[in-house]
């Protein structure tokens, strides 16, 4: 998110986690924050505690949707695809989501696709990334 928000021209960045020492140690909104200040984008984020199955925000909110390493966390496993429907839902029509992670994104690209979303590229990227890696990216 960090990186991301040093783009922004206008507007601000929003992150979304469920807080949990389960994946990472010490996570919280408060590190995040911290993060973002040593990053010197702390007044353009906003952190938000929040589920990716069920988010608050109302449809066609984003103008991009960033994810990196994050939706193989969800289980079951069958709650992936609920995910994906909720971040087409924000999206913005004509907009982008792209989704990395280190198992094959083909899942997400078929839920993407199954909530109406267009898949321009579904595929590895080792080479760019040196590490596993796979993305996918939607429009909406």
């Amino acid at each position: 998110m960090n990186g991301a928000t040093k783009y922004l021209t206008t507007g601000k960045s929003i992150g979304i986690d469920i807080c949990s020492g389960k994946d990472l140690s010490d996570n919280s909104i408060t590190k995040t924050f911290a993060n973002a200040e040593l990053e010197g984008v702390k007044n353009q984020i906003e952190i938000r505690n929040e589920d990716t199955r069920s988010l608050t925000f109302a449809d066609n909110s984003f103008d991009l949707i960033l994810s990196l390493l994050c939706l193989h966390n969800i289980e079951p496993k069958a709650d992936q695809e609920k995910a994906c429907f909720e971040i087409a839902s924000v999206l913005k029509p004509n907009y982008i989501a792209i989704i990395g992670d280190y198992v094959p994104t083909t899942t997400y690209a078929k839920a993407f696709t199954k909530a109406g979303l267009k898949i321009k590229n579904s595929k590895t990227y080792f080479t760019t990334a040196y590490a596993f890696m796979w993305m996918v990216e939607a429009t909406k």
